[in-house]
């Protein structure tokens, strides 16, 4: 491969890149506190049909993620702006969690 071919395709790649960049969309998290609807557009998750017993399903919704082997249990609130209250995380060494 000639040198120039190789930064012909370096410069494609580079543009291609800085496009990607131009299009990815920033949210802003009004006072800091992330809400259900960001979380559900930006984080893998699972929905869970309950929580873990500390939490209040009256009041409260859950939501799992995996990561560095745990699972990770993300609680919202039911009214308003279905703020995140609260996570929980658990050691995977002894599998799911089960609640």
């Amino acid at each position: 491969m000639k040198l120039s071919h190789f930064h012909t395709f370096s410069l494609a790649a580079l543009i291609s890149v800085a496009a990607f960049a131009v299009r990815a969309d920033t949210t802003e998290l009004a006072d800091g506190r992330m809400t259900y609807e960001i979380f559900e557009h930006a984080v893998e998750h699972v929905d869970l049909a309950t929580c873990p017993a500390e939490f209040d399903t009256e009041t409260q919704f859950c939501r799992m993620t995996l990561a560095d082997d745990r699972a990770h249990v993300f609680v919202f609130a039911l009214d308003g702006d279905q703020v995140l209250t609260a996570v929980k995380s658990y050691d995977l060494s002894d599998g799911l969690p089960q609640f």
